[in-house]
């Protein structure tokens, strides 16, 4: 078998097809690895006594040893090993090999792997490779929307975009994050964006791109519970003020790509940002004209050139920066 490419091909390969004795799944999405894994268990159906953990600190010989140790709970035994780095140095490939005969199942969970190396290409050869890399929005939106449905409660689509766009697209920690607003809100409730606020750990960014929404809307109001909430964490201003340049920077270019055609990853490759990032870029840019995504820019240049000639506190710069 060679390297399965597409999520849909790997799900029905899990949930129809004869499982194969070896699996690689490896990337940054930990949320994949660890439902796929689940699901090769759930179809064995073996006694936990058959079932078999590593990490780091894994030895090869150790787990190919599982064939010939006698099991009174059958001859079958799944092996999972986590974070190995198997396959970024020399390791024996003979236990992929002998792994069909032996009866048993070896799952690799990896954050990364060499292609280049010896047991990658065997891995490739004897069972299935599957890369879980970090999922759109959209599958992002139905895993969550799925767990929060399960408990028994909704929630809006502007809830779950504002947690992408607030925590990133990170499956496990969404879900994280999910666990806390279903224990908050009563059954037969819905998540909104206001809970989401009240008790989710929203990057420091995100915040900020929250700020300038209310700011670029004019809702002064908003602008400035915002910062007075952050000026009340301690938040340096002037950090605050250099990460707010850095946005309408974005903004800028978000709009005069947009302008000219470039789709969504595109603006996210130039920009060097992700691509539900970029979206809400694009989106907050075309509310605003360029003059006035301009008169930001030299203002935050302005306002931070007062500070630092000490003509003007940071904490009145980030106040006209944003309110005023």
């Amino acid at each position: 078998m060679a390297e399965i490419e597409d999520v849909r091909s790997i799900r029905v390969h899990l949930t129809q097809e004869q499982l194969k004795n070896v699996y690689l799944f490896y990337g940054p999405e930990t949320y994949l690895k660890d439902l796929y894994t689940r699901r090769i268990r759930d179809r064995l159906a073996l006694d936990q006594m058959n079932c078999f953990f590593y990490g780091a600190d894994a030895d090869p010989k150790e787990i190919a040893a599982l064939g010939a140790s006698v099991s009174m709970f059958g001859q079958q035994k799944l092996a999972v090993i986590s974070g190995s780095g198997f396959f970024h140095s020399s390791v024996d490939t003979a236990f992929l090999e002998d792994a069909e005969t032996a009866g048993i199942y070896l799952v690799f969970k990896e954050d990364e792997v060499d292609k280049r190396n010896k047991l990658y290409k065997k891995a490739c050869e004897c069972g299935i490779v599957f890369q879980c890399r970090r999922q759109p929005p959209g599958e992002i939106k139905k895993v969550l929307s799925h767990t929060v449905k399960a408990a028994g409660r909704t929630v809006s689509e502007t809830a779950l975009q504002y947690m992408i766009e607030g925590i990133g697209d990170d499956i496990t920690t969404l879900l994280s994050e999910i666990e806390k607003l279903i224990l908050y809100i009563p059954e037969g409730a819905q998540i909104e964006k206001e809970h989401v606020d009240a008790l989710c750990s929203l990057h420091f960014s995100a915040r900020l791109f929250d700020l300038n929404d209310a700011a670029a809307a004019g809702d002064t109001n908003r602008a400035y519970r915002i910062v007075q909430s952050l000026l009340a964490e301690k938040e340096p201003p002037v950090k605050m003020i250099a990460i707010l340049s850095r946005m309408w920077s974005q903004l800028y270019s978000a709009k005069l790509l947009a302008a000219g055609g470039a789709r969504t990853s595109e603006i996210a490759a130039h920009l060097g940002v992700k691509e539900f990032a970029a979206g809400k870029l694009v989106r907050q840019a075309a509310k605003l004209k360029f003059e006035k995504i301009r008169e930001k820019i030299d203002l935050c240049e302005e306002l931070d050139l007062s500070v630092k000639s000490g003509l003007l506190k940071d904490t009145d710069a980030i106040t006209l920066l944003t309110v005023g």
